[in-house]
């Protein structure tokens, strides 16, 4: 065994001795453009998309990542007893409503009436059909918002968010919800030691 490694390092020894080196003596020529003038990680040679954001997730031609990112909003209008007569305050909530719409164009509401336990069952779900009816055509014809965008639900009694028997519970319960979602597409940002999610 130790003649092998002997005899190993011999030829390895011999291998690199007295090489000739070579200097050229002409300076290559720079055919591509090798500089990162938006710092993307992507050299110019290859740039096709060229004044990426700082930070942006980009594919080997330097063009950014798209992402789709989930929105959501959530509306909460109140009622007066056995009444689905919109309150002038309200009106400021459905404006942040329209406005997520308008900015938000892929994406459709469904208003959800609902009603305290107060009174008969089927009088509630009647009753709570009209108030979501009410918050719909609030949205069409005071804020513009396209009707084939916007539905409205009658839930009755059946969901209450305080399920008692109290003023309270009673004031809470008469209510117009409104949960919708929304996507948009935005620049895909790349990971790094600050990022949070």
């Amino acid at each position: 065994m130790r003649i092998i490694i002997t005899a190993l390092s011999v030829l390895l020894l011999a291998g690199c001795a007295q090489q000739e080196v070579v200097t050229m003596q002409a300076q290559a020529e720079q055919k591509h453009d090798l500089r990162d003038l938006d710092y993307d990680g992507v050299i110019e040679a290859r740039e096709r998309c060229g004044d990426t954001l700082v930070g942006a997730a980009v594919d080997n031609d330097g063009c950014p990542r798209d992402k789709t990112v989930n929105q959501s909003f959530r509306l909460n209008v109140k009622f007066p007893n056995d009444s689905a007569d919109l309150r002038p305050s309200n009106y400021a909530k459905l404006q942040q409503l329209a406005d997520f719409l308008n900015d938000q164009t892929d994406a459709n509401v469904t208003i959800e009436g609902h009603a305290s336990k107060v009174g008969n069952p089927e009088y509630n779900l009647t009753l709570s059909q009209r108030r979501a009816e009410a918050v719909a055509r609030a949205l069409v014809n005071d804020f513009g918002i396209d009707q084939t965008r916007v539905d409205a639900v009658g839930f009755g009694d059946t969901t209450p968010l305080i399920d008692e028997d109290s003023d309270y519970a009673h004031e809470v319960n008469r209510r117009v919800m409104a949960t919708l979602s929304g996507s948009y597409n935005t620049t895909d940002m790349r990971w790094n030691i600050f990022t949070a999610e």
